[in-house]
């Protein structure tokens, strides 16, 4: 009997003794300071906050690493409404109450499928990084954390943040990692130009380097008979590319002026005319057989083509050639106008100097036809005007430079209200557009013209 119970001692130490190891082992990770809060320097942190399942509020994980050197890394991971995932790097202090101030100086966005994808570490459908002065109003502040003890109170959500052994991720590598996932998934257009074919038509081309992209705009309507209704410009910003309905989305972060002239011209950089920025902030191409088409915006182009779809060092143009050539700024500052003049060698200008000059002449041309009831209700400079052509019979229109515009009225003073809007204007090269649907006016032209050389 004394043996049994000495075995059983024996047996319930070892037990102790294994247990005792295993506490042991245990991280302690509620570490706090003298003043009872919690450490924040060199520790992680999690939390949870649940939404109501819908895109404005949906759940979020948080995982936060405050490092030694005053440098932290936040990771967001968004599902239940919204699949996409934040992560963000910035600089923290601590204060004497041992509440935290956060300053983000970069942002990752990743948007994903659903939330399936982003659970199995899926390719994103998009990637976005912000940083500086495209940070987002929400992160381009600071941001507060409080210190309650035994765990950290976002002000954002007020969720919870306890501490963890689970170590955040690192923003770099992160960020590497994702784009290459990213730039697999989606037959990746690093590294690739697109141009247009023809004489005239390089002028138009987008090349693209990682989720950027540069856009050198050039067209020519070639059923627009203007001589300077050329038009040139240049977008930049980022791109997402959906491989399941092969639409390609611009995000326009930077765009230049409209500069229209002679499309071989505005090639070298001369102008005749400055018109409004072309492009919102969002555009849409179709990808097909290495062709980019422009399926929204309100503006035509040509089709766009990769002359080396699988072979990314011969595909022309570079980004990097073009943005030392072509960003927009350097763009801008680049155009230089141009000289121009009518047929007589006189430039409209000269035959008008003012918008006043050129609304008198038009009213002595209408009302010496007999129209006595002509009469300019406004008269403008530097603006452009929507006109059809002839031979396009569906209604759409293209904007032309004038270089005056008159609205006028052939209805008796005082009774306007019961005429239609009617627009004269005037170009560059001579060429007078009138009428409700603005068209080019020969007759009217011709008036000119002969007015100009007497």
């Amino acid at each position: 009997m004394r043996k049994r119970n000495y075995l059983l001692l024996i047996i319930s130490m070892i037990f102790l003794l294994i247990l005792g190891g295993c506490t042991s082992a245990k991280p302690k990770l509620s570490k706090t300071s003298s003043n009872g809060n919690i450490v924040i320097k060199g520790h992680n942190f999690r939390g949870l906050y649940q939404g109501n399942g819908t895109a404005n509020d949906p759940d979020y994980k948080y995982s936060m690493y405050f490092g030694k050197d005053g440098n932290f890394v936040q990771d967001i991971i968004s599902s239940k409404g919204f699949a996409g995932r934040f992560t963000e790097k910035g600089t923290y202090t601590i204060a004497k109450n041992g509440d935290v101030t956060m300053n983000i100086d970069s942002v990752t966005e990743e948007r994903f499928s659903s939330d399936a994808a982003l659970r199995k570490g899926k390719a994103p459908t998009s990637i976005v990084q912000r940083q500086g002065n495209t940070l987002s109003a929400a992160e381009d502040h600071p941001i507060k954390i409080e210190n309650k003890k035994s765990y950290l109170l976002g002000t954002v959500n007020k969720v919870k943040l306890y501490p963890t052994s689970k170590a955040t991720v690192n923003y770099h590598k992160h960020y590497r990692s994702e784009l290459k996932k990213y730039d697999s998934a989606h037959n990746s257009f690093s590294g690739h130009g697109f141009t247009s074919n023809g004489m005239d038509t390089p002028m138009n081309a987008i090349t693209f380097k990682n989720n950027k992209f540069i856009w050198r705009y050039g067209y020519q309507d070639s059923r627009n008979t203007a001589k300077n209704s050329a038009v040139m410009a240049v977008f930049q910003g980022t791109y997402s590319y959906n491989s399941n309905n092969h639409i390609m989305t611009l995000k326009v972060s930077n765009q230049s002026k409209a500069y229209y002239g002679d499309l071989m011209k505005l090639g070298g950089f001369e102008y005749q005319k400055i018109g409004e920025s072309l492009a919102g902030k969002t555009l849409k191409l179709k990808y097909h057989d290495n062709d980019l088409d422009l399926i929204s915006g309100e503006f035509d182009t040509w089709t766009m083509e990769d002359g080396h779809p699988d072979d990314a060092s011969q595909s022309q143009p570079k980004y990097d050639d073009y943005i030392n050539s072509y960003s927009v700024s350097t763009f801008d500052s680049q155009m230089k106008k141009g000289s121009s003049s009518d047929s007589s060698g006189r430039s409209v200008e000269d035959v008008f100097p003012t918008k006043e000059d050129f609304a008198d002449w038009v009213t002595d041309y209408f009302r010496n036809k007999g129209d006595d009831y002509f009469h300019v209700l406004e008269a403008g400079d530097g603006e452009t005007l929507p006109v059809r052509s002839p031979e396009k019979m569906d209604g759409t229109s293209n904007p032309v430079p004038m270089i005056y515009r008159l609205y006028y009225s052939i209805a008796e003073e005082g009774n306007e209200i019961s005429d239609v809007g009617r627009n004269i204007g005037i170009t560059e090269d001579g060429k007078l557009y009138s009428g409700h649907f603005i068209m080019y006016d020969d007759e009217l032209t011709q008036a000119y013209r002969a007015y100009a050389n007497n």
